[in-house]
């Protein structure tokens, strides 16, 4: 009996405890400065303005506070925005519906402008809510007469025929191919037959090295890790109502290794492109030994043939349809410049020309993988002419993914990542000078995609001489060190500066070079243990029917999905919450969202439209490319 009473002592201490300990959270929380703080983002509700009123006019407006050193309230919001973790406090964000500024009509009724009243609206609000002056300036206005729908441009009844011509060659040829017995199509019919092209979707039998396989399910693990990044980026930039919860993100000791992943994941996409290069090229050579350079050009046409019509496609979507479909006032963040800078996606060199006014901005990566495959296509074609150079290109690829990201980083004085600020985060780091030398440019991503081909030229190696993976000599020591290489680099981020340095460092510059290396390193030694054990639990996962099948839509998928996720942020009307929930509902969306899209792009264009081509140009072309089972249909 005495225990008894003993244990329900210890748990009714045990309850007590918890209970306080919450009490003084809880004061603790309501003690927060930002508590204290002026609204952040503080909007009229737009639906209620717009059923009000048929004639409405919504704006959103920046207002900027005027120091006062008297007030205690300016003090605190200069000491908070110091922080370069926090968002600026200094500069507030209103939505003002035009009908509730009565009171300043009423004080001059003179001004017929009505975007200038409203401008005022948002100043005289400022100081009867926080006794602070301000200055303010409209940044966007919805009104009836805007949203009404305006007269359809030439470049959008162009989009539109386009793709009413793709839709009826879809269906006229399915029923043609569906009717026809003899299974004898014409080669349109054959191109654009649905049902033809499900068939090919479904089908597993692959053209690539079975022994690379894996390498297709690694392809749509990339995809989806990015696509859920992306899908979750512009809730930073968007309205909400609790922006505390980002700036305690962004305190976060682990923030630092999530963003280091979220960076540099897409390098994955570049180590399985030099790897699937090299190969190809070395199989080819193998039973080709005599130079011909028409391979190369007929190596680039296919890969033309492959990521051109998609692409271009859905770049005249987004320079003419796209801007229509957008709703409310919180659109206008979401701006895209297409219309007047599609041209450098076209050339592939958006990673270079305008990009901090990008024509759908994720593509950047488009534009940077075409000129390493023609980069890593000129090595290959120099180890054709010169096998003996084989090493010395090795070394050269070596030094120049240790070297190169090195000294861009030390000469524009650049961090070693991209830093944990919201205020680069806001605009989507476009304008973060790390992210227009380093993140996408060529040179800088040029040393993860040389580590993928030098292990494809080693596992074609290996595979030539009839060696297995145990004749590399202390593997699995070289394997370990490489992964406690990888995860010592990565968890050095969180030591890195909260601020820009004011000078190039050294240290900074060969940190961040290993940095990004360390991607390539790991996940090569990673591939080419994949490679020689395809039967591993692992290799199996990525090598599942459904792997294969998805794997023929990542390509859609990642042109398409900037489309589907700003499409979705700019037809919100209101302010969200910054929850687990919304994330969730936004990236679930996003996700499915995408996958239909890039599905629907890939049977009824890529497909057709590869089909065609090919089918057309194929009289044209030596036939004395190789047929081995290493020839890629991506390639």
């Amino acid at each position: 009996m005495m225990s008894r009473n003993i244990s329900i002592q210890k748990i009714a201490v045990f309850v007590l405890a918890v209970g306080v300990s919450c009490i003084k959270a809880q004061k603790f929380s309501e003690t927060q400065p930002w508590r204290k703080l002026p609204k952040l983002y503080d909007y009229d509700d737009f639906d209620d303005c717009r059923n009000a009123n048929p004639e409405y006019l919504y704006c959103v407006v920046k207002t900027h506070l005027v120091e006062d050193s008297k007030s205690v309230l300016w003090r605190l919001i200069s000491t908070y925005s110091a922080d370069p973790r926090h968002y600026r406090r200094d500069e507030l964000e209103l939505g003002i519906c035009f009908d509730r500024c009565d009171s300043i009509l009423s004080l001059t009724p003179e001004n017929d402008n009505k975007t200038e009243i409203i401008a005022s609206c948002a100043t005289e609000r400022v100081r009867l809510n926080y006794a602070l002056n301000s200055t303010s300036h409209v940044l966007s206005c919805v009104s009836a007469e805007a949203s009404r729908f305006p007269p359809v441009e030439v470049p959008e009844m162009l989009f539109g025929a386009l793709v009413v011509i793709l839709l009826a060659l879809v269906i006229s040829s399915t029923i043609i191919d569906v009717k026809d017995v003899s299974g004898k199509g014409t080669l349109l019919v054959n191109a654009f037959s649905l049902a033809a092209n499900l068939r090919k979707l479904g089908s597993l039998n692959s053209r690539s090295r079975q022994d690379l396989l894996y390498l297709e399910g690694a392809r749509v693990l990339t995809m989806i890790v990015i696509l859920l990044c992306h899908a979750s980026i512009p809730m930073i930039r968007f309205p909400i109502k609790n922006p505390e919860k980002v700036e305690q993100q962004f305190e976060s000791w682990w923030f630092p290794i999530a963003l280091a992943g979220n960076t540099y994941t897409v390098q994955l996409f570049f180590i399985i492109g030099g790897v699937v290069l090299a190969v190809n090229f070395m199989d080819h050579i193998k039973t080709h030994a005599k130079f011909n350079r028409s391979y190369l050009w007929n190596k680039i046409l296919n890969r033309l043939i492959r990521i051109l019509p998609v692409y271009a496609l859905v770049i005249f979507f987004q320079a003419t349809w796209y801007q229509r479909l957008s709703d409310g006032p919180i659109a206008f963040r979401y701006k895209d410049h297409c219309r007047e800078n599609w041209w450098t996606n076209m050339l592939f060199v958006n990673n270079y020309i305008n990009a901090s006014e990008p024509c759908a901005q994720f593509t950047w990566y488009l534009a940077a993988d075409f000129q390493l495959f023609l980069t890593g296509c000129f090595i290959m074609m120099i180890i054709w002419k010169f096998p003996k150079l084989i090493k010395s290109l090795i070394y050269t690829m070596i030094a120049f993914a240790f070297i190169v990201p090195a000294l861009v980083i030390y000469m524009y004085n650049l961090d070693a990542t991209v830093l944990v600020l919201v205020r680069y985060m806001t605009n989507e780091i476009r304008d973060l000078a790390y992210y227009l030398k380093v993140y996408i440019t060529l040179e800088s991503n040029a040393g993860n995609y040389f580590f993928g081909m030098i292990m494809g030229l080693i596992f074609h190696k290996f595979i030539e001489d009839g060696k297995k993976l145990e004749s590399i000599k202390n593997f699995k020591q070289m394997f370990f060190a490489a992964a406690l290489f990888f995860v010592a680099m990565n968890a050095m981020t969180v030591m890195l500066p909260r601020e820009q340095l004011s000078e190039p460092y050294f240290s900074t510059a060969i940190f961040g070079s290993l940095l990004k290396s360390s991607w390539g390193i790991l996940f090569s030694f990673l591939m080419l243990y994949l490679s020689f054990r395809p039967t591993c639990l692992f290799a199996q996962f990525l090598q599942h029917p459904i792997m294969l099948v998805l794997a023929k839509l990542s390509y859609c998928v990642y042109v398409v999905q900037y489309t589907m996720v700003y499409m979705i942020y700019r037809n919100v009307t209101t302010p969200l919450a910054n929850s687990t929930f919304n994330m969730l509902l936004f990236t679930s969306a996003v996700l499915f969202m995408t996958l239909i899209a890039g599905f629907l792009l890939h049977v009824c264009v890529e497909v057709p439209v590869m089909t065609l081509l090919k089918g057309l140009l194929e009289p044209k072309q030596p036939k004395q490319i190789s047929t081995t089972p290493a020839k890629r249909t991506d390639d």
